[in-house]
């Protein structure tokens, strides 16, 4: 207990003599800090005698006062220590990586008083202990009556939350009912609560916001997987640790999440200097664990005789097998964290996160009722207020569960005996997330629909994985058919191709059933698919040979739509191959078989095509008309990639009949296009068309960059310029940027090409629409 005290005490009588130096009156004094000329009035009288820390520091600015002079006023608001002095902050544990403005924002929210009760939130393993520990050290000072630090983990009951709380502040000389003699003790002092791990004591939080209503200078700071939900409380969601942003040893030492794994496994016995062989798969690490601290811990402590390489592909072990002693028992592996985490959940809860396990990265609330069979948003929310499921940003409401979360819920998933069920629900869902991209990527939606299915890339992955592997032969070739422009535009052209391989059987997996003979519809669908990516990855052979079997199964299936796209593949990989009588008859009957499905889409592409053969012939003027009735019928579509390949044909030809400006034209739009929904497929062709106007302008510098940004598109996203007006164009130009520049400066400008986004170039063709070098 403080010693009695008497008088007005020390810090009245040092303000007043302060302000009676400086020549003011009360009235001068608040006005300069800020304050009333009754609260002055309060202070100078010992009525308050422990004001705020940031009162004291507008005082001792309004008077003028020097370091020695501050010191001395916050002395004088530190009160008579108590007969049994607080123990001092414990410090974190560990290290403190990434979290520098986490500590600023909590502390500066609890030194100004702007809130008074801060919940952390966030995961079990997320660094909530640590983090708080960080701030309660940061604000200490602030805090002149002392912080204590309550541990609820052992506590099992909300009613003895507070016999806690009055145990850490001293409770021995407490007497009386224990709400009353804890508010008795805090009285009005300046004193900060920590009470840490109190997810699973929530019923307490009425009392912890009455003792705040009671004990006006108290502060309280709480951990907890789900806020108390008081409205005294402000919430601070705590995420993951940024991950590496890329797999170089500099990329990598810089990320949070890798300096925890680093200074763990040094703590381990493995103190290895980073290096770009070793980079890499701690990078992997990082993101397996989804920068999840604990666990990055836990498999740290496995470093000592496990370098990076082994680790990784231990990681599920290391995670399983506990060696931190010093770590609380709830979390000595990743399980038993998270059972303390789904042990706090009601039933409804338990099964809804087993079954969202099923997901392989985000999911949409339509999705997640899909998998779970029924309502979902009540458990949902619980899910989220925990901290097991964590919203996405963005328009659409979407979830999505940290990798150690998702790998213990799919444990939980195998063991209840639904795997099957659900994973068959995941399925489904997929199918018709394809069959509404089959249209929505044709039109003017392209791009919300390219966002989507880039959302749900993992699932999508996922679902053809099991399709593949059950023999689904019709199910496989309609999810390729809706959404083989999906992987040729947004850079994984490859991979897509890996799926159409493995779906035709001709490279299978091993535990892949023996192939079966689809219908004729879905085979022209499946080689509809593998025609495109491969045309997109530049082999224009394997374009025109997929493509005709895709034309011959799609007229015996008689499916005109199907036939039509055939023919503008095999017409177009004809044009490219220089031979263009065949091309013709194929866009000829491409275009008729187009309209008469009412296929805007192939007849759009079939102009086109039509233009470019036309262009390869050497008729300029012919070539011109057709790309004209190309870009109406492309404008009128509205898909932003119809539009584009159209303007990189205009913009060819344009360019190979002198006319330069609209060139540029082109390629500038088809930029702003490209950029606008993210394609790569068409910027890998507009790059190197840019460069060489820039060439022509006397940019050569520019130039250099513009070339390099196509080179490093096309081998990111597994596609090549193949049209061979555009190959030549390029390969007479780039020699003679190289030879103005010179290696060291070529160098220079390619190595900072290679680093250009897509959303940077129209403002790199704006800068050749600018230029006034020589034409």
């Amino acid at each position: 207990m403080s010693a009695p005290t008497s008088g007005p005490g020390p810090l009245a009588g040092l303000l007043r003599s302060a302000r009676l130096r400086a020549a003011l009156s009360q009235e001068e004094l608040a006005a300069r800090s800020g304050l009333t000329a009754k609260a002055v009035s309060a202070l100078e009288r010992g009525e308050r005698r422990r004001p705020h820390p940031h009162t004291l520091r507008a005082l001792g600015d309004a008077l003028g006062l020097d370091e020695p002079g501050r010191a001395a006023l916050a002395a004088a608001a530190r009160p008579v220590p108590d007969a049994d002095p607080l123990p001092p902050v414990p410090a974190p544990a560990a290290p403190v990586f990434g979290r520098d403005d986490d500590v600023a924002e909590v502390a500066g929210l609890l030194r100004s008083g702007a809130a008074r009760l801060v919940t952390l939130t966030g995961p079990g393993g997320v660094g909530k202990t640590t983090l708080a520990l960080a701030v309660a050290r940061a604000v200490a000072a602030d805090f002149p009556d002392g912080v204590t630090v309550a541990e609820l983990a052992p506590v099992r009951e909300a009613r003895l939350v507070l016999p806690t709380l009055a145990r850490a502040l001293g409770g021995r000389q407490l007497s009386g009912p224990v709400a009353e003699a804890v508010a008795a003790r805090l009285g009005e002092r300046r004193h900060l609560v920590v009470l840490d791990n109190a997810e699973h004591v929530l019923d307490a939080a009425p009392e912890v916001a009455d003792l705040l209503a009671r004990c006006p200078g108290l502060a309280v700071l709480a951990t907890s997987r789900a806020p108390l939900r008081v409205r005294a409380e402000r919430e601070r969601p705590l995420g993951p640790l940024p991950l590496p942003a890329g797999s170089s040893a500099g990329a990598v030492a810089a990320s949070p999440a890798a300096q925890v794994f680093l200074d763990r496994a040094a703590a381990a016995g493995r103190p290895d200097a980073l290096t770009d062989a070793t980079a890499a798969d701690v990078a992997a690490i990082c993101r397996r664990l989804d920068g999840l601290p604990l666990a990055l811990e836990l498999a740290a402590a496995h470093a000592r005789y496990l370098p990076p390489a082994a680790l990784l592909g231990r990681l599920d072990e290391a995670l399983g097998s506990g060696r931190s002693r010093d770590l609380p028992e709830r979390q000595r592996t990743m399980r038993a964290a998270l059972d303390w985490s789904h042990d706090l959940l009601t039933a409804a809860e338990q099964e809804l996160l087993r079954r969202l396990a099923v997901f392989a990265g985000g999911f949409s609330l339509d999705a997640a009722r899909a998998v779970a069979g029924g309502g979902v948003l009540a458990a949902l929310g619980g899910l989220v207020e925990q901290s097991l499921v964590l919203p996405e940003e963005g328009p659409e409401a979407r979830y999505r569960l940290l990798e150690p979360v998702r790998q213990y819920a799919a444990v939980r998933l195998a063991a209840s005996g639904e795997a099957e069920v659900v994973a068959e629900r995941a399925t489904a869902a997929v199918l018709d997330l394809a069959a509404g991209a089959r249209t929505g990527l044709t039109g003017p939606e392209q791009g919300a629909w390219l966002d989507r299915l880039e959302r749900d890339h993992g699932n999508l992955a996922a679902a053809l994985g099991r399709l593949v592997a059950a023999g689904r032969a019709a199910d496989v070739a309609r999810v390729i058919e809706g959404t083989w422009l999906y992987w040729a535009v947004r850079g994984n052209t490859a991979e897509g191709l890996g799926w159409v391989t493995r779906a035709a059987r001709t490279d299978p997996a091993p535990a892949d059933p023996a192939p079966a003979d689809p219908a004729p519809a879905d085979a022209a669908r499946l080689l509809l698919g593998t025609a495109a990516l491969r045309y997109a990855s530049g082999d224009v052979p394997g374009t025109r040979a997929a493509a005709a079997d895709a034309a011959r199964a799609a007229a015996d299936a008689g499916a005109g739509d199907l036939h039509a796209l055939a023919l503008v593949l095999t017409g177009s990989a004809a044009v490219f191959l220089g031979d263009l009588d065949a091309a013709a008859a194929e866009l000829d009957e491409a275009q008729r078989l187009a309209e008469e499905a009412g296929q805007p889409w192939a007849r759009a592409h079939a102009v086109s095509a039509r233009g470019q053969l036309l262009l390869r012939a050497g008729d300029l003027g012919g070539g011109t008309a057709e790309l004209a009735v190309a870009e109406r019928l492309a404008r009128e579509l509205g898909s932003p990639f119809t539009l584009a390949t159209v303007l990189n044909v205009q913009a060819s030809l344009a360019l190979l009949a002198g006319d330069e400006d609209t060139a540029l034209a082109r390629w500038s739009e088809a930029a702003d296009l490209a950029a606008e929904v993210r394609t790569t497929w068409t910027l890998a062709y507009t790059l190197p068309g840019l460069a060489v106007v820039a060439a022509r302008r006397g940019l050569p510098d520019l130039a250099a960059r513009l070339f390099a940004a196509g080179s490093a598109t096309a081998e990111a996203s597994s596609v090549a310029v193949a049209f061979p007006p555009d190959v030549e164009l390029a390969r007479d130009v780039l020699p003679e940027v190289r030879a103005t520049l010179g290696e060291t400066a070529f160098g220079r400008a390619w190595d900072a090409g290679r680093l250009v986004r897509p959303a940077d170039v129209p403002a790199l063709a704006g800068e050749i629409r600018r230029s006034r070098g020589s034409r």
